[in-house]
């Protein structure tokens, strides 16, 4: 599994509600269905990225290559950080989101995030304290070139991720609250004691179905204040 962030620690809650939450953040936080997919169209690169993307998925390219070749072209774009930080200052996150994560930070119930996508575009969840975020990483040079990627969140590796996250922190994977879109959180599914299937943008097969405690089929996150905030009034 690929190594944590610095900082994605987090005391887990001990009163009423999840001792953390955990988030899918493209499709479930976030209006768009994925953030390299977003910058393929921004940056004028999407033939090129649909192309490797095919070539990851038909075994042809490793994780570590796939994103190294999308940094190279946003390099060869003449994309800098500046650009990728004005994606993400556009990245509209869904009707509810900021009242619930706000609500969970002034509840103590820890919550962070879990994402395929790029940390970069997860940059308006950090208004709300989130206690972790962990997704793929761009590295730029001290003159804001893209040069290089850490990939942190390769395929099937969210399950990995969540008990690492939770035996860090001390927390029964029992107590957990995982929260994503679809078959690709099946993972972090099986990990948490409550899988939250939300929003679903793809159907979910009888054999995934077995990994979801419950279904979601809204929006609004204000939807989850009742699995999430069960002690609210």
């Amino acid at each position: 599994m690929t190594s944590l962030p610095d900082g994605a620690d987090f005391e887990p809650n001990e009163g009423p509600g999840p001792a953390v939450v955990g988030f899918d953040f493209d499709g479930t936080l976030a209006e768009q269905l994925g953030g390299w997919s977003l910058l393929y169209r921004l940056f004028g690169v999407e033939d090129a990225g649909e192309a490797r993307t095919e070539a990851f998925w038909s075994g042809e390219l490793t994780y570590d290559e796939w994103i190294a070749g999308n940094v190279a072209d946003f390099r060869e774009r003449g994309v800098r950080r500046e650009h990728v930080e004005r994606a993400a200052a556009a990245v509209k996150l869904k009707p509810g989101a900021e009242a619930l994560l706000a609500d969970l930070r002034d509840a103590g119930i820890p919550f962070g995030v879990v994402s395929a996508g790029l940390v970069d575009l997860i940059r308006p969840v950090e208004a709300f304290d989130p206690a972790f975020v962990v997704s793929n990483e761009i590295v730029y040079d001290d003159e804001g070139v893209p040069v290089d990627a850490v990939p942190r969140v390769p395929p099937e590796s969210k399950g990995p991720i969540l008990s690492h996250l939770c035996a860090r922190a001390g927390a029964d994977p029992a107590d957990a609250v995982y929260v994503g879109d679809s078959a690709a959180e099946d993972g972090a599914f099986e990990v948490a004691g409550t899988a939250v299937l939300f929003d679903p943008t793809e159907r979910i097969d009888d054999h995934d179905g077995d990994l979801i405690d419950r279904r979601v089929v809204d929006h609004d996150l204000t939807a989850l204040r009742e699995i999430l905030l069960p002690d609210e009034a």
